[in-house]
């Protein structure tokens, strides 16, 4: 008789944030499978191209022994997802972009820049990500994303926005061929929902969902819907394409 391993997750965080912004998802995940939350750390004054694919390799390194893994990745950490899944087809059974673009950002060149002077609006940051109602509230991970931001290492943070204002994998997710799950927020304004759109439709046997209202933090706002949403199941307020 033989027996099924329970899945492993691997869920990557955006930037400049912890893999500590995936507690509350962990928890609810853990019952159904093994779950890894690596640090993804740019490395300070990175300037050249190819940052995703150079940590995507290192989160390969690192969690070879428990692959295959159904990746998630948020923002930043969706990028270093996008291309893990092209580089190691064999080792990602499925793949979850949450709010996160194959496409270049070029305005993030300009952030870096201010990021790396160290002018960081924390409140205009929060307030972007999240919507009014949720910044009101001032819930666990609103307090989360303040303190790291207002923490943040600058130089690691400025790579990461550097990368992302650069970052065009656009002619290679068609070659991705695992089950992909795109998950845009209606209100995120880097991720939007055009772009996110058209990834969706660059990528064979991906489903394409809008969260309607939500920013684009605003998922982990509600770990334990991200979590189910995550094992297969959706709320109601969830508008899904494919």
């Amino acid at each position: 008789m033989t027996t099924t391993a329970p899945p492993v997750w691997l869920l990557l965080p955006g930037t400049p944030l912890s893999p500590a912004v995936w507690d509350g998802v962990r928890a609810e995940l853990s019952g159904n499978g093994h779950v890894i939350t690596p640090e993804i750390a740019p490395p300070p004054g990175y300037r050249g191209t190819g940052l995703q694919q150079r940590l995507a390799a290192d989160v390969a390194e690192s969690a070879a022994a428990e692959a295959p893994w159904h990746v998630v990745g948020h923002s930043f950490g969706g990028q270093v997802a996008l291309e893990l899944a092209i580089a190691r087809p064999d080792r990602v059974s499925s793949l979850t972009l949450l709010c996160t673009r194959d496409t270049p950002f070029p305005a993030f060149d300009a952030a870096a820049a201010t990021v790396e002077a160290g002018a960081v609006d924390v409140d205009g940051t929060l307030r972007r990500w999240f919507t009014p109602v949720e910044v009101r509230d001032d819930g666990a991970v609103v307090r989360y994303a303040r303190d790291a931001v207002a923490t943040a290492d600058r130089a690691s943070w400025a790579s990461a926005l550097r990368a992302i204002a650069h970052f065009d994998c656009s002619q290679r997710t068609r070659s991705i061929a695992c089950p992909v799950a795109i998950v845009a927020a209606e209100h995120d304004t880097v991720s939007d929902v055009g772009s996110m759109e058209a990834m969706h439709r660059r990528i064979p046997h991906s489903e394409f969902i809008i969260r309607a209202g939500a920013g684009h933090m605003s998922m982990f706002d509600d770990p334990v819907a991200l979590a189910r949403m995550l094992l297969g199941e959706r709320r109601d307020s969830t508008q899904r394409r494919r």
